[in-house]
């Protein structure tokens, strides 16, 4: 799908929608790790380890970078202190290789997108040659010839199941043939500054993933050298022994602030203590509380059962019933199963964060009560959930 890139310098990022992109900024990062401000990452497994529900893969060395004032190479962030840096151009012939070097990131929604449904997704992107050959100068030597490239396709590629470790390369990707949802295919120009890329999609299936990256080889990628200048560095680079000597033609990418969010989102829907209150019941969405086939709670799962957290702080004599059902796909006793498990892992919950244990009720119900018809995926979305039920109080 060919993007139109909408390019926005100096106006604020300013959103209406929820953005379902967990962890949008980079900002937040796992507990006990340590980003230095100004310094790039050394190994693949640096980036998922400082960065809160974001991962990479075993080829590549994503960064999250620290902005700071005395940083030759990045003074600010487009917000906070800390973005994400990727390689997206670097090819095969000026590092030695088979494949073209790039890197990608793989990061989380807050809900699974809907089917059917169209949703704006922005980043804001920043290239500068001082970043670049700071960069390489870093991976091979300050001696390292560096020519800064401005290319194209950034691409955005979701998915229901997050990618394995080794799924996600430009060798496994040329054998895919995977492609991105979204890509932005036009040659992206910065000159420095903080750069709005904008577009919108259709989501076509439950996706809870998304994968950052360029999913393209860099033949095919479009860039602002000139066909002769690529043909004078790849013979000069012919000509030269080691991968650390050759002349790299390279992109690297600053990335903050990704955003994806419901183009014309509907009205919020009712709280949970207006529900709880009203109509004694509310759902939640096993998505938004649960990995597919998981039980154990997702972290995004947090800020929705604190609600209910509140509700049942504020109301101490309410007993509350939590059932766990799931749509029809796999067995009676692996679905009743899940069921049990998930309603028991929202109660287990709720006990860690003070109520009662005596005030709540747990249960699965598998496949049972369907309120959806299970022959379409979005009625199994929708039975895919989590009750809870005031049975006294």
């Amino acid at each position: 799908m060919r993007q139109t890139l909408i390019y926005s310098f100096f106006c604020p990022f300013y959103i209406a929608a929820q953005n379902l992109v967990v962890n949008p900024s980079f900002e937040q990062i796992k507990p006990d790790a340590v980003v230095v401000p100004c310094e790039f990452t050394q190994f693949s497994y640096d980036f998922p380890r400082r960065a809160a529900n974001w991962g990479g893969f075993r080829d590549g060395t994503p960064d999250l970078l620290r902005a700071a004032e005395n940083c030759d190479w990045l003074l600010q962030v487009h917000t906070g202190e800390q973005c994400l840096g990727i390689i997206t151009y670097l090819p095969a012939e000026d590092v030695g290789q088979r494949t073209d070097f790039h890197e990608y990131v793989q990061g989380q929604f807050s809900a699974p997108l809907k089917p059917g449904q169209k949703y704006r997704l922005e980043c804001w992107v920043l290239t500068d040659s001082a970043v670049v050959k700071a960069h390489l100068s870093k991976v091979y030597s300050a001696k390292t010839p560096v020519v800064p490239v401005q290319s194209g396709n950034l691409g955005f590629c979701f998915s229901v199941e997050p990618f394995r470790l080794n799924e996600i390369s430009p060798s496994a990707i040329a054998a895919s043939k995977l492609r991105p949802q979204v890509n932005f295919a036009e040659v992206i120009r910065t000159d420095g500054q903080w750069v709005k890329l904008s577009t919108t999609f259709v989501a076509d299936q439950l996706f809870q993933h998304l994968t950052v990256g360029n999913f393209f080889s860099d033949k095919l990628t479009p860039n602002d050298l000139s066909p002769e200048n690529h043909q004078r560095i790849e013979q000069k680079n012919a000509s030269l022994g080691t991968p650390v000597d050759k002349i790299k033609r390279v992109t690297y990418l600053c990335v903050d602030d990704i955003y994806v969010a419901l183009e014309n989102p509907p009205p919020p829907p009712a709280s949970i203590e207006k529900a709880l209150l009203k109509d004694k019941k509310y759902t939640f969405s096993a998505g938004v509380l649960f990995d597919s086939g998981k039980a154990d709670l997702r972290p995004v799962a947090g800020p929705a059962l604190d609600s209910l957290v509140a509700f049942l702080q504020k109301f101490p004599d309410v007993v509350l019933g939590i059932s766990g059902h799931t749509d029809d796909v796999g067995t009676d006793e692996y679905n009743l199963d899940l069921s049990e498990r998930r309603a028991k892992s929202v109660q287990d919950y709720l006990e860690i964060k003070g109520i009662r244990a005596d005030h709540l009720r747990s249960r699965g119900f598998g496949e049972t009560r369907p309120v959806a018809d299970n022959t379409t995926e979005v009625g199994r979305q929708t039975n895919r959930r989590v009750e809870c039920i005031v049975l006294k109080g």
